[in-house]
């Protein structure tokens, strides 16, 4: 899926400050309302005139060298949002998480990750009584584009009790009405976890530093796992205190303009173990003391410590992983 979170073509997340990868497609109460709208793009204006003022006064420069610098700051500005569109195929297990109401109205809201023919994991904020989880999309690649979706009501939806009491355990599981024809994607034990240095992150969230626009469109961006515990010995205590998250349960990823979004939460951040595709963690917020809401660095919660909070759940429906 950049700040939740989201939320990378894409900055990832859920990009807000606190759940970040939160909801792009809320109810009109929980959106931010017009004042703030209008100071984001203000802020996106001005730093497009700030680009524009740095290339105009380079006009006494050399043409040759000019023109470089000029490529250098349009990839600057194509860098905030990071990413790109997935392409058909490539991350069907990757889905959309939403609500269909009574009169038949579908309304996507977050991400998640198929980790069973039917289970999904998404975030724990993802579920609020106005949210109402009850329905997910498979193998989508846009929300306008459903015709070849996979979509299944959700028959249970359990949040970890402790959350949000509890830093770190932002999940929540979803058991579907009946099985996705969708292969799930394993999950990555800590051991092999411990061995990787890059995420790839993927969601239907915003797509720009201010997270203003791009909901509904599957991106993916890889990035570098910036916080992990990979052994009891690690300290991160500074890392913790400045950056807002658990080491025990979770992890940092990205920065940089490259990250997850609003609308990613609850997406998978993915990681390769000898050529195979494992999900890591899931998108839950953006780090503290960001800058823009999305690009600068997000907070995943850890799969492999949540098994036995997913696997109570499943018992309940007698699945297993």
């Amino acid at each position: 899926m950049t700040n939740p979170p989201t939320s990378p073509e894409i900055v990832l997340r859920t990009a807000m400050p606190g759940p970040r990868r939160g909801c792009a497609n809320c109810a009109p109460a929980q959106q931010e309302d017009l004042h703030t709208v209008v100071e984001n793009l203000a802020r996106k204006y001005t730093e497009l005139a700030d680009v524009l003022a740095g290339y105009m006064s380079q006009a006494g420069l050399e043409r040759s060298a000019r023109t470089a610098n000029a490529v250098e700051l349009t990839a600057e500005l194509a860098r905030i949002t990071g990413g790109h569109p997935t392409s058909a195929g490539t991350y069907p297990d990757c889905v959309l998480v939403g609500r269909q109401a009574a009169n038949g109205t579908q309304r996507w809201f977050c991400s998640g990750a198929l980790v069973h023919p039917r289970v999904v994991l998404t975030a724990g904020h993802c579920q609020t009584p106005a949210a109402g989880i009850n329905l997910v999309a498979l193998n989508a690649l846009d929300i306008g584009q459903l015709e070849n979706a996979e979509v299944i009501g959700v028959r249970r939806v359990r949040v970890n009790p402790s959350y949000p009491q509890v830093i770190g355990n932002d999940i929540t599981v979803l058991v579907l009405r009946e099985e996705s024809t969708v292969p799930p994607v394993p999950i990555v034990t800590a051991e092999e976890l411990a061995a990787v240095t890059q995420t790839t992150l993927v969601g239907f969230g915003n797509s720009d530093l201010l997270s203003t626009k791009g909901f509904g469109t599957q991106r993916e961006v890889t990035v570098d796992i910036t916080n992990l515990r990979r052994s009891a010995t690690d300290d991160l205590d500074l890392a913790e205190q400045s950056l807002g998250f658990e080491s025990d349960r979770e992890f940092t990823a990205g920065g940089g303009g490259f990250d997850s979004c609003n609308g990613d939460s609850g997406g998978p951040a993915y990681v390769a173990v000898d050529g195979v595709r494992k999900l890591a963690g899931l998108t839950s917020r953006a780090t503290e003391g960001f800058t823009h809401p999305c690009g600068d660095g997000g907070i995943y919660t850890r799969v492999d410590t949540q098994r036995s909070f997913i696997d109570e759940v499943l018992s309940e429906v007698g699945i297993a992983l």
